[in-house]
């Protein structure tokens, strides 16, 4: 946790000013994949404070996981492009995100439970924290390892035998009272009341990945879309270019091919109208 006194808390409207951005510290946080994109769309251009210069250090702490590492070069690759001075800390001079075996021991130790239950991770860390739990001298049948939608009913303290599932499937919730909302929420929210919303369409072949019906793009609250034809052109070839990538790289996954949309028509946006709208790319695979 990192606390910072009130009085050195400074707003984004602070970057830039003379004798205050020379002293800042920005914080970018979220989860490493998240990271690398919002340095992608720092260099970009598509921050509306935060522009990198000559005086700034940027030290990227951020870790590479596997799935990330295509966009994790591609963020640092970007930076080096800059007049900056960049710090990339290496895998082995960070912390680790995750608890280790030493550190689950010790929670064992503490605690001295009669249940163990690993509920987060991949079902591989579910089987090392098995034998971590077997080892700290947890009775095997007091060990739990469950899947997605199973459940675990204990009666009058006693784990039972039985378990039901339930059937588990993505839910659309509105948001209202549901969870905190946080700062990243927040200035979505600011961002759609004044800027607006685009959403842009494409239909593809599961298998080739060819494009096969007309690209789509609607908006509400940006542009009146008759009057900005050249501006809609402009982001269905950028869209379509891009997931024509699909077609030349089978390995190359819609959810990175959508954030690639996203990037650059939002870079397009920006230059040709000055707004930042949120930007929703949806890829349809029949």
């Amino acid at each position: 946790m990192i606390q910072v006194p009130k009085n050195l808390i400074a707003f984004s409207t602070d970057i830039g000013k003379k004798g205050i951005d020379d002293n800042l510290v920005v914080l970018l946080s979220g989860t490493p994949q998240r990271i690398y994109h919002d340095i992608c769309d720092i260099i970009d251009g598509g921050d509306e404070f935060l522009k990198l210069n000559k005086n700034d250090t940027f030290i990227v702490a951020s870790p590479v996981i596997p799935g990330t590492e295509k966009i994790a070069n591609k963020a640092v690759n970007e930076l080096y492009k800059t007049d900056s001075n960049i710090h990339v800390l290496k895998n082995k001079e960070l912390c680790s995100m995750h608890a280790s075996q030493e550190d689950i021991k010790v929670i064992i130790q503490i605690f001295n439970p009669t249940y163990f239950v690993p509920v987060k991770g991949e079902y591989q860390h579910f089987i090392s924290n098995l034998e971590v739990a077997k080892n700290m001298a947890i009775k095997p049948e007091n060990i739990a390892i469950i899947d997605n939608g199973e459940i675990l009913s204990f009666k009058s303290g006693k784990l039972e035998d039985y378990r039901d599932t339930i059937e588990v499937e993505d839910v659309m919730i509105d948001g209202i009272g549901v969870g905190d909302v946080g700062d990243k929420v927040i200035d979505d929210r600011i961002q759609l009341s004044n800027d607006g919303v685009v959403i842009i369409g494409v239909t593809i072949d599961s298998k080739t990945h060819e494009i096969i019906a007309n690209t789509d793009v609607q908006s509400r609250g940006f542009v009146y879309l008759r009057d900005s034809e050249h501006i809609i052109k402009g982001v269905i070839d950028i869209a379509e270019k891009c997931v024509s990538e699909m077609k030349d790289d089978p390995k190359l996954e819609a959810v990175e091919v959508r954030q690639n949309i996203k990037d650059k028509a939002n870079k397009f946006i920006i230059k040709e109208t000055g707004k930042r709208p949120v930007i929703l790319p949806i890829i349809i695979e029949v």
